[in-house]
């Protein structure tokens, strides 16, 4: 290895390094806002429930659909379903059985990881285009089934109210009390992920997204990885939607419709399809336009997809890639330039060395004319 390329490895070495401790100091400063966000904002019942805890439920349940996608290579449209299962859970629990908060929970835990674990075996041994739709077919099944099963769902009313109670050592019916427990969960759901993302299930799950055929012949059960990878994202998305739950005090078919399933979609795209902590990024933006879309136009969903549509864009990973893509651009730029001036310098030294070892006028070839020094010689 010469000098330049240890040189190299070591300027790597360093801006990796620095790259962490940035990314370290980010995330601090992040969640010192979310710790604040209470106290920051002039209105904290509008802010705290219609800003803060919706944009974490909703980031939630779409950094499942990001660990399936980011992961795994498989991008499903069914986790607003696995969420919404959660939710029905947590409502017959409490509402039709009466059943304490800890227990309607762990229904609704148990039943959105079901649910993952249903989708999985169905649609694991698709892939691409064909477990996507395949997703989709299931959560218009549940919606419709939500829609007309009386006997369980209370069909289009819905089952109200979900009380949020008073544990005695904590009291949830507290707003803020409330914000903090669901900002530990979204937390916890993020080191979550990038611990199993860290595992060697994990990188098994990574190897299966690159080459699928290649970790079958190595002896791995690919179908077997996606179902028990799908089964955690519904797991993940169980979590928001149990949130969900609490947080609207009620459960109907609409958290299951396609506009609900298409949502958590625009929420991973514009946060970062690639970033599972961009998804909150994606949750503010979403929870923004839906309460403020309305002082600025009547056509919502136009406005929705014209942003949507220059996000992609402009940021193809989203808006947690916006600063890479400036990395990036600055880097190129720099080597661009640092090319040019190398060419510059490489181009005038011959002309000094011919300066300074100039030879006798009567043996001098002009430039561009070495046929007539030829045949001069």
């Amino acid at each position: 290895m010469t000098a330049i390329d240890q040189q190299n490895d070591t300027f790597t070495g360093a801006s990796k390094s620095r790259r962490r401790s940035y990314m370290w100091i980010f995330w601090v400063v992040v969640i010192a806002l979310a710790i604040a966000f209470p106290f920051l904002v002039d209105r904290p019942r509008f802010w705290v429930s219609n800003i803060g805890i919706k944009s974490l439920w909703l980031g939630i349940i779409a950094m499942s659909l990001v660990f399936l996608n980011k992961y795994v290579g498989l991008l499903s449209l069914a986790q607003m379903t696995m969420a919404g299962v959660a939710a029905y859970g947590v409502g017959y629990a409490a509402v039709t059985l009466g059943w304490s908060d800890t227990a309607s929970i762990a229904i609704g835990l148990l039943a959105g990881t079901l649910a993952g674990l249903v989708t999985a075996l169905v649609a694991a041994r698709t892939k691409a285009i064909y477990f996507l739709m395949i997703t989709l077919a299931l959560g218009q099944v549940f919606y419709s089934w939500a829609s007309q099963a009386i006997e369980v769902t209370n069909a289009r009313r819905g089952l109200a109210p979900i009380p949020r109670s008073d544990w005695g050592f904590i009291d949830f019916r507290d707003l803020n009390v409330f914000y903090y427990t669901v900002l530990a969960a979204a937390i916890g759901c993020y080191l979550l992920c990038r611990y199993v993302a860290s595992t060697p299930f994990g990188y098994a799950l990574q190897g299966i997204r690159d080459s699928p055929e290649r970790m079958s012949a190595l002896g791995y059960s690919v179908v077997r990885y996606r179902v028990a990878a799908v089964t955690f994202a519904g797991f993940i998305a169980s979590v928001g939607g149990v949130v969900l739950a609490f947080d609207r005090s009620q459960v109907d078919p609409d958290i299951v419709s396609l506009g609900a399933t298409l949502d958590i979609l625009v929420v991973a795209v514009i946060g970062g399809i690639g970033s599972l902590g961009g998804v909150f990024l994606g949750g503010i933006f979403l929870t923004l336009l839906d309460n403020f879309a309305g002082d600025v136009t009547e056509r919502y969903l136009t406005l929705t997809g014209l942003i949507f549509i220059i996000v992609l864009y402009f940021a193809p990973a989203g808006l947690a890639g916006i600063a890479e893509q400036v990395r990036n651009r600055l880097s190129k730029r720099k080597k661009t330039h640092g090319s040019s001036t190398g060419a510059d310098s490489v181009a005038d030294e011959p002309s000094s060395a011919a300066e300074t070892f100039a030879p006798t006028e009567g043996h001098a070839i002009k430039k561009g004319n070495s046929n007539e020094a030829d045949k001069q010689s």
